[in-house]
């Protein structure tokens, strides 16, 4: 969670922690891609400039590259390295109980800012893929229905979803759909935005500290232990016994990453809110820093 008041609750989704996987791979596939560039420096020739063999290297030199760079442009880029550099640092939905309606941020890649409406949403409260199932087979066979809801697992999100405006609209116009909360979030994340739209902030609990987001970039140390750390640290909370050797355990296996993904921030952008929204209600909240943001009541500014 981004912010908590009596206005609107700002969440955001899942995968974040891949960020620093991917950045690692990225370095892995600059290094490949240079490789043949190493090779073309090495058959620099010295006084038979346009000697057969030169030629030759020069043709295998430059094939593996335009091979490497390819494989890399259309096969792993679009897939593992667009949705992680380059683009939206988070994704942000505000739900908004006073305007009614749901503020997103996210990139054009993935349907751009929109402003959705709070009555029309439907939530699918442990969606996952289809795997071994097509489309046809889902909506025709309940049987292939129940067993993608019982193999969904760990691997489940919550979904929530905008119809279109006009059933029979071949474009489809007002269809959304927006991915909400980490990895395994089911109906719980859901009655908890659904409460706070419908009854307030007084009738959900706040949220703890192992549970707030930073806004924008954050350090290696910041990002080990709000990102990396929090689920060990909730864990050594419950059982009272201290720090673990499993704690201690995941900080050793961890403390490289944190550098990597600190870096990777920084080949994205912080996305805000317009103004001409009103999304706030007229109470600008900072867009750095994590934890409580004060302060959590004020009259709403048209």
């Amino acid at each position: 969670m981004f912010d908590f008041n009596e206005h609107f609750i700002e969440l955001s989704n899942a995968e974040e922690e891949k960020r620093s996987l991917s950045f690692m791979l990225l370095i892995l596939a600059g290094l490949i891609l240079c490789l043949p560039l190493l090779g073309l420096m090495w058959s620099v020739p010295g006084k038979e400039v346009f000697s057969q063999r030169w030629i030759l290297n020069i043709s295998i030199g430059g094939g593996l590259f335009l091979l490497v760079f390819c494989m890399l442009y259309f096969l792993a880029w679009p897939y593992l390295f667009a949705p992680a550099f380059l683009t939206s640092l988070r994704a942000r939905y505000r739900f908004n109980r006073t305007t009614r309606k749901v503020y997103a941020l996210r990139p054009k890649k993935y349907g751009g800012n929109v402003v959705l409406d709070w009555d029309r949403v439907q939530a699918h409260v442990k969606w996952a893929p289809p795997t071994s199932w097509t489309a046809e087979q889902l909506a025709s066979d309940e049987m292939a229905r129940e067993e993608r809801l019982r193999s969904a697992g760990l691997d489940s999100n919550l979904l929530l979803y905008w119809p279109p405006l006009d059933a029979h609209d071949p474009h489809r116009k007002g269809e959304e759909v927006l991915w909400v909360g980490p990895t395994g979030s089911d109906e719980s994340l859901w009655q908890y935005i659904r409460t706070f739209m419908e009854e307030g902030m007084h009738a959900v609990p706040g949220p703890s500290e192992h549970e707030w987001l930073r806004k924008g970039f954050s350090g290696p140390g910041e990002h080990m232990e709000e990102t990396v750390m929090h689920g060990s640290h909730l864990r050594d909370d419950i059982t009272g016994t201290g720090t673990s050797s499993a704690t201690y355990g995941n900080y050793a296996v961890n403390f490289l990453w944190a550098p990597l993904h600190s870096l990777a921030e920084r080949l994205c952008y912080w996305p805000t809110f317009p103004e001409e929204w009103n999304s706030d209600c007229g109470q600008k909240r900072r867009e750095s820093g994590i934890g409580p943001e004060e302060p959590t009541r004020w009259v709403c500014k048209p």
